[in-house]
C-alpha cells in the first residue's frame, strides 16, 4: 500500500506544463444500491472529496478521491435495525473530452473500499444485542460526468459514478448521482 501511495503522489507532481491547476472538488450524492446489495438495502446518501491535477496531457487529470456513503434497510421490520456504509479510497484518470466552457468527461478509478456493517436486534424484556463488522475490500468505480465554468476557477460539476466492491461471497455495488463544485488553484 506504501508503494502505491508513494508511485500516485510522484505521478501527482507530474504535470502536463507550468500552469498546470490543482482542482479540488466537492459533491454531494444520492446512492442507489444495484446487484445484490439491492435486495437488502434502501437508497442512501453521501459525498465525497476530490483532488485531481493535469497528467501528461492537458485534457487528462490524475485524481484521488474519498468520500462516505451511508445506507439503511431496505425492509421496515420491528426490533430490527441494518446499515452499510461504505468509505471509498480511490485514484485514478479522468479524460476531459474538451477543455472550455461545457467539459464532458470519462474516467476511471480504483482503490479501496473500507465498508461498515451494523445489526441491532431488540429482543424486548431480554434487551438489545448489536453488532458492527468492518471490512475492507478492493473495488472500481468508473464515471461519466460533465463540468461547466462559471469562472475561471469555478465549475459545476455534476456525474453518474458505478462502484463495485468486491467481496468474498457476492459483490457489493452502488450508482451514484453526484453534484458539486470544482474549485481551482
Amino acid at each position: 500500500m506504501k508503494k502505491i501511495l508513494i508511485v500516485l503522489l510522484t505521478c501527482f507532481g507530474l504535470q502536463a506544463n507550468d500552469f498546470a491547476q490543482l482542482m479540488i472538488r466537492l459533491q454531494g450524492a444520492a446512492a442507489i444500491p444495484t446487484g445484490y446489495a439491492e435486495d437488502a438495502v434502501s437508497l442512501g446518501y453521501g459525498g465525497n472529496i476530490n483532488f485531481s491535477k493535469q497528467f501528461l496531457f492537458p485534457n487528462l487529470e490524475l485524481s484521488l478521491t474519498t468520500g462516505y456513503y451511508h445506507f439503511g434497510f431496505k425492509e421496515n421490520l420491528p426490533d430490527y435495525d441494518f446499515s452499510f456504509s461504505s468509505i471509498p479510497v480511490l485514484a485514478g484518470l479522468r479524460f476531459n473530452l474538451n477543455d472550455y466552457d461545457f467539459i464532458p468527461y470519462i474516467g476511471l478509478e480504483g482503490g479501496i473500499y473500507i465498508s461498515e456493517y451494523f445489526l441491532e436486534i431488540d429482543y424486548g424484556l431480554l434487551g438489545k444485542t448489536s453488532s458492527t463488522t468492518k471490512k475492507t475490500h478492493w473495488g472500481l468505480s468508473p464515471e461519466l460526468g460533465f463540468k461547466m465554468n462559471l469562472t475561471p476557477v469555478f465549475d459545476v460539476d455534476v456525474n453518474a459514478k458505478y462502484n463495485r466492491i468486491n467481496t468474498v461471497y457476492i459483490a457489493r455495488a452502488y450508482l451514484l448521482f453526484q453534484t458539486g463544485f470544482t474549485y481551482k488553484f
